[in-house]
């Protein structure tokens, strides 16, 4: 004896495939954000090494945003402002800004980490949605066959 499935089984899982997709398209484009935030903390912090080591002003292109860069110095290499949430900016000395750029780059390789997750999970449910609606039109066209032969 089969299922017996309604056409409302159907719809739901239509409906459910559809709003992971779009679901997983905006955990997409958040792990595509995150990777490009991980990437700029990398940045930063091998500038901070470079100001640990040459110890005196440091000359080069700047980011000023908007894909501009500007030539600049940087005069103190002990001092830094650090924007701590909602541009509020905090003075740190070069090894507590350094800890604070590895936090921050640690909490978002977290966020990454548990964005992939949540990607292939809802993946696989996605996939178990297509298999399960492709079985039905399966059986639908094998039906409709049977009914079209007597």
């Amino acid at each position: 004896m089969g299922v017996k499935l309604t056409r409302e089984d159907i719809e739901r899982a239509l409906s459910e495939l559809t709003i992971l997709e779009q679901f997983v398209e905006e955990l997409q484009a958040r792990e595509l954000t995150l990777a490009s935030s991980i990437a700029e903390h990398e940045r930063c912090l091998e500038l901070l090494d470079e100001a640990a080591k040459s110890q005196q002003e440091i000359t080069g292109l700047l980011p000023i945003g908007g894909g501009v860069l500007v030539e600049g110095k940087i005069t103190n290499t002990e001092r830094f402002r650090v924007n701590i949430g909602q541009n509020v900016f905090v003075e740190m000395g070069l090894e507590r800004c350094r800890g604070w750029i590895t936090a921050r780059k640690q909490r978002l390789e977290q966020a990454r980490l548990e964005t992939s997750r949540a990607i292939r999970a809802y993946a696989e449910r996605m996939e178990a949605l297509r298999r399960f609606l492709s079985s039905v039109q399966t059986a639908i066209r094998e039906q409709q066959r049977e009914q079209g032969s007597q």
